[in-house]
């Protein structure tokens, strides 16, 4: 599990050059994995110059079912551990959206969009805040209008 408290958030107006792929995240987060010793040496000999993406928070919140950790408290570490270029509140909004039942795609394309969002999708149509355009027809529409 990450243990290690930074006293600064990373923030993307830092400088970052070294990339840390999900393995490494989850070398940190599992109580028992068998590389958790080297990546904790990584993070201490790279501090201050990790990135991560939205990929990678895709990627974490896929496989969140095989490992045992509480999906927000490592987003909440790995922003704090590393820069992150895009908007941290859609990687909270879309854990929520998981939470209301949609899967990770979905939910981050809820969380992505600005309110509003063409799809077939009737999940979108739980969500506060998202008013989904119907990608489907009316019953009495031509589908190609």
């Amino acid at each position: 599990m990450i243990s290690k408290k930074r006293p600064e958030k990373r923030h993307a107006n830092r400088l970052a050059n070294m990339y840390a792929d999900l393995d490494f995240w989850l070398a940190l987060l599992k109580d028992d994995d068998w590389l958790a010793d080297r990546a904790e040496s990584l993070l201490d000999k790279h501090e201050g110059e990790l990135e991560v993406s939205l990929a990678t928070f895709i990627e974490l919140f896929l496989v969140e079912e095989r490992f045992t950790f509480d999906r927000e408290r490592a987003v909440t570490a790995i922003l704090e551990l590393a820069t992150y270029e895009s908007d941290p509140n859609v990687v909270y909004q879309a854990s929520e959206n998981i939470d209301k039942g949609l899967n990770t795609f979905d939910a981050f394309h809820a969380a992505l969009s600005t309110g509003s969002i063409i799809s077939s999708d009737r999940a979108y149509d739980e969500l506060t805040g998202v008013n989904r355009i119907r990608l489907e027809p009316d019953e009495n529409e031509d589908s190609t209008t």
